[in-house]
């Protein structure tokens, strides 16, 4: 009589196992269709409108810039897609930022290698290298002072070596600018001193910077921090100098790459700036500032701020579920 009691107790522990089991199914599975797409949109519905005012609010927020009276473009520069601008087609001078496109020229022109012998054209203003007329440098040191030290007869240089005189040199410039799709640009001079008929714009800068920063060899000269050039006198006498990158934000803003900075009386602090990162890359090209550090900042930040939940939204889109599975969204 024992043995069909042991088996008794043997199947009613497995009917108790399998009840338990099947319970389990159909709690996951009305889980399941709990959190399906129709289930979820009265929750997250709500949710994703709000999150997009937000957005959309800070879209409009009026940027506490040092400056209204100033041109921006905010550039993916993986899809050209352009993220901010302000006044990003009104004509100023460009400063030292057009050296950007004299490099871009000389580099396609002339060989690293190649020495340069200079004349008057380097008796110029502004930031200089301090060249004097029968020096002899290479083009490599050249665009390393063009970069890290901006040298306006480093600039004037390379622009006669080209092409045999500076107007030479500026038609060039401009040629090569409207290959690019620079529509409101005219250059006169390689280095960026005032001049007449002298001008670019936000939105057309943003073209050359963005044929820029294809250039590794270019790159490497404007991530320059500090740098050492030499070069030798109309007597044979061995000249070094010991520069400092006039971009302060290179080591100090995560990601930055550099590019370029341009300061005039007339164009105000300009300043070029690329930034890569892990969550995605940017390109500023800002003209006018009076404080042009801590607007770039500001804007940089902005944008990044702007750009995370956005890229979140997306995935929400796709999957609902997402929410649940992707801690840290709101």
């Amino acid at each position: 009589m024992k043995q069909p009691k042991q088996q008794y107790s043997r199947v009613k522990s497995k009917l108790k196992r399998m009840t338990i089991s099947i319970l389990t199914i159909l709690i996951l599975l009305v889980s399941i269709h709990y959190l399906s797409t129709a289930n979820l949109n009265p929750v997250i519905k709500p949710a994703i409108a709000e999150t997009k005012q937000d957005i959309t609010k800070s879209n409009s927020h009026q940027t506490n810039l040092s400056t209204q009276d100033l041109s921006y473009v905010l550039i993916n520069p993986k899809t050209n897609q352009i993220l901010k601008s302000h006044n990003p087609d009104t004509q100023r001078a460009p400063a030292s930022t057009l050296k950007l496109i004299t490099g871009l020229i000389a580099i396609d022109a002339l060989k690293t290698t190649d020495i340069v012998k200079v004349g008057t054209e380097v008796n110029v203003e502004g930031s200089r290298l301090g060249l004097s007329p029968g020096d002899q440098i290479s083009v490599q040191n050249l665009l390393i002072a063009l970069y890290v030290n901006s040298s306006n007869d480093a600039a004037a240089a390379l622009a006669v070596k080209i092409s045999g005189s500076i107007p030479a040199f500026a038609q060039r410039m401009n040629e090569y600018a409207a290959t690019l799709g620079c529509q409101n640009t005219h250059f006169t001079n390689p280095h960026g001193m005032p001049e007449p008929g002298q001008y670019t714009t936000a939105n057309d800068l943003s073209k050359i910077a963005l044929r820029f920063i294809e250039n590794e060899e270019l790159m490497e000269f404007v991530q320059e921090v500090s740098a050492h050039v030499q070069w030798t006198d109309a007597e044979g006498i061995l000249h070094n100098a010991y520069l400092q990158n006039t971009n302060r934000l290179l080591e100090v803003y995560p990601g930055d790459k550099g590019l370029k900075t341009g300061t005039t009386t007339e164009a105000g602090q300009c300043l070029v700036t690329y930034v890569s990162r892990p969550d995605g890359d940017l390109l500023l090209v800002l003209l006018g500032s009076k404080q042009r550090y801590e607007d770039t900042i500001l804007l940089l930040d902005e944008t990044w701020a702007e750009q995370r939940p956005k890229a979140a939204l997306k995935g929400l889109a796709k999957d609902p579920r997402s929410l649940i599975l992707s801690p840290g969204l709101f």
